[in-house]
């Protein structure tokens, strides 16, 4: 509140005039940035009236802004955990009432109508089953993973089929950017695609001048880090930078062009070798340089010094490009004969014949239509393939070759566990003699499974038992034309009998029906793969029921407690997180409300302050204005001085 004197003695007019005029407009300056604080509620209108403040409330504001958006994040993510947990929980009370359903007519008190009436009750419960699976939130589907804009379940004349992925949708929920996700997908809830066809064979690529490093294991199985080394022929000494080295044949050649001219490198199908160019022993040896591990992961490395290195297998992984020719090691599988994918009671056969790499076979299978996808293993060395249709099983047979056995691929091998067959229900058996096979000349081959370790045992311990046993009359083998047993008739072209002994129903776990087939007969699949889903229990128990078959209803039943607790687990898992969102959704709350009282700390204006300052103001301009009304006050003298 500045009045400042003008009444100097010996001071001109005009400097009384212009300090004056100063001083009234400091005022009236003063007094106009404190009506817009008043008028705005800001201390300031622009960053250069308060430079530090300003800098201030721009870090709050940008505080304030991830805030919002991350609580606006939680809202949708906490809305969409609501939904997920109706959704599992609709499901839930869904099996429970399934399960009741099928332990009610497992038993004898049950009559064949009342099972057939009550098929309808499951057939209902299936189409609700799918219409929570392809519940909404938002416009998104939650239990498609990625796929959002699409249901991800269909319910058609073969099963349920599962058209989403096992993503897991994220957002940012907290204000130091870190994500998290807020969906469960179908694929893990629901467990609606199968385990896999695991592929039973290393398909062991070579090494090529393309492959890239990135692709191998290493030496040490961990993988490649490129770096520089020094290589020496005993007498001179190069330092090779690896660094930027993309391929095999980046690295074969700059060690060529680098390495001292006595030594040359090259590749085998799983190794690098550096040899001598000259006769005459020369003592090589490679090292790291600085610490670096670039030698040892390419199996190079060599301390004590040698006549040449042999390089250590850095075992290639498959890739989409890798080559067919390339695979066992540089030989080449010959993929001459079709494969057939059976899915119930769809077929595709797959010609693999002008398949030049794997991305060709993984498309082929994937294109065949019939709910079934391929991929390269986790491991990367060999194929699997699932199946995506809950309710029929998926087989995958030869069709006169041994391509599905070449690519590791086919449902049974003489390696397949019997424990794992028929859904790892195995083989059942009785006491005594199983089954009878009679050939066309009469020969009675009487069978006892129990002969062989059920337990421990393999297809090829059965083949051996039914071939021993006959004898040479019958020969027993896994088939050339499907993926089940065949047995053919050795002593003529008759009819080949089949029986049960003992009421055993060994024969029916073997694939086969009692029966008489000319010349031979080839067993259904007993390894097939089922996906172990929900859908998959409903769909057996409707079966059961409309079949009146009371043991499959017992199967049913078995299905449906063995996939529930696996289901509430997951249900379980997801109210956790939502818990732990809304504590994080309050605490957020909390944050937001300090931010926004430290943001009013630093750019709002305190009114009674303000005021008061305003008074001031005024009774400083009221005071300067009067003092200048007798200061500027002329007579005679003040022209005389």
């Amino acid at each position: 509140m500045p009045i400042v004197p003008v009444n100097v003695a010996r001071v001109s007019q005009y400097l009384k005039s212009f300090t004056l005029l100063n001083t009234v407009q400091s005022s009236n300056l003063n007094l106009f940035r404190i009506q817009n604080q008043l008028a705005t509620g800001l201390k300031f209108q622009a960053p250069s009236q308060d430079p530090r403040s300003a800098s201030q409330a721009l870090r709050l504001d940008r505080r304030l802004d991830t805030i919002k958006q991350v609580e606006q994040n939680l809202n949708t993510v906490n809305a969409t955990m609501r939904s997920g947990e109706s959704a599992m929980q609709d499901t839930l009370d869904m099996m429970i009432e399934a399960n009741t359903l099928a332990l009610q007519t497992a038993g004898d008190t049950a009559s064949p109508d009342e099972r057939a009436a009550l098929a309808t009750i499951v057939d209902s419960l299936i189409e609700s089953l799918v219409s929570v699976g392809n519940r909404t939130h938002l416009g998104s589907y939650l239990f498609s993973g990625h796929v959002t804009s699409a249901p991800p379940f269909e319910l058609n004349s073969q099963g349920v089929r599962f058209n989403g992925d096992n993503g897991r949708r994220e957002a940012i929920i907290d204000t130091d950017y870190s994500q998290d996700f807020f969906t469960i997908s179908g694929q893990e809830f629901f467990n609606a695609v199968s385990a896999g066809v695991r592929g039973t064979v290393d398909l062991d690529p070579a090494l090529t001048t393309s492959t890239r490093l990135v692709d191998l294991r290493g030496a040490n199985a961990d993988g490649i880090r490129m770096g520089r080394i020094e290589v020496s022929d005993g007498s001179t000494t190069s330092t090779i930078d690896l660094t930027n080295a993309d391929t095999i044949g980046d690295v074969i050649d700059r060690l060529n062009d680098e390495m001292p001219p006595t030594l040359q490198a090259t590749f085998t199908a799983n190794a690098i070798n550096i040899s001598p160019t000259v006769v005459g022993p020369l003592n090589v040896t490679v090292f790291d340089v600085a610490g670096g591990t670039t030698a040892v992961d390419l199996g190079i490395a060599m301390t004590t010094p040698a006549p040449a290195i042999l390089g250590a297998d850095l075992d290639p992984i498959l890739t989409n490009r890798t080559r067919i020719d390339d695979l066992v090691g540089g030989a080449g599988l010959s993929l001459t004969s079709a494969i057939r994918l059976r899915v119930g009671e769809q077929t595709a056969d797959i010609n693999l014949s002008s398949a030049e790499t794997i991305e060709d076979v993984l498309n082929r299978i994937n294109q065949s239509g019939i709910g079934v996808e391929a991929k390269i293993s986790d491991d990367g060395k060999s194929i699997d393939i699932f199946n995506r249709v809950s309710g029929p099983a998926l087989s995958i047979e030869e069709l006169g070759g041994n391509t599905a056995q070449l690519l590791g691929i086919r449902s049974s091998i003489p390696t397949t566990p019997l424990s794992e067959l028929n859904e790892g229900r195995g083989l059942d058996s009785v006491d005594g003699d199983d089954i009878r096979i009679t050939t066309s000349n009469g020969t009675v081959i009487d069978i006892d499974l129990d002969a062989i370790d059920l337990d421990n045992g393999t297809i090829q311990d059965l083949l051996d038992l039914l071939n021993t046993a006959g004898g040479g009359a019958i020969t027993a083998r896994l088939a050339d034309i499907g993926s089940g047993i065949e047995l053919i008739d050795n002593t003529g072209g008759g009819g080949l009998q089949l029986e049960r002994l003992n009421v055993s129903p060994a024969l029916d776990s073997l694939g086969f029906q009692s029966g008489t087939f000319a010349g031979g007969v080839v067993g259904d699949d007993i390894h097939p793969l089922r996906v172990d889903s929900p859908f998959t229990a409903l769909l057996d128990l409707r079966e059961a029921l409309q079949a009146d078959d009371t043991r499959a209803i017992g199967f049913a039943a078995e299905r449906l407690q063995d996939v529930m607790p696996v289901m509430q687990r997951i249900q379980g898992q997801l109210a956790s997180k939502a818990r732990a969102m809304l504590d994080r959704e309050e605490r957020l709350t909390s944050e937001k409300t300090a931010t926004e009282i430290m943001q009013s700390d630093v750019r709002d204006v305190d009114l009674a302050e303000a005021i008061v300052r305003f008074q001031q103001q005024q009774i400083a301009l009221q005071a300067n204005l009067s003092t200048s009304s007798q200061v500027l006050r002329l007579n005679l003298f003040d022209f005389l001085q």
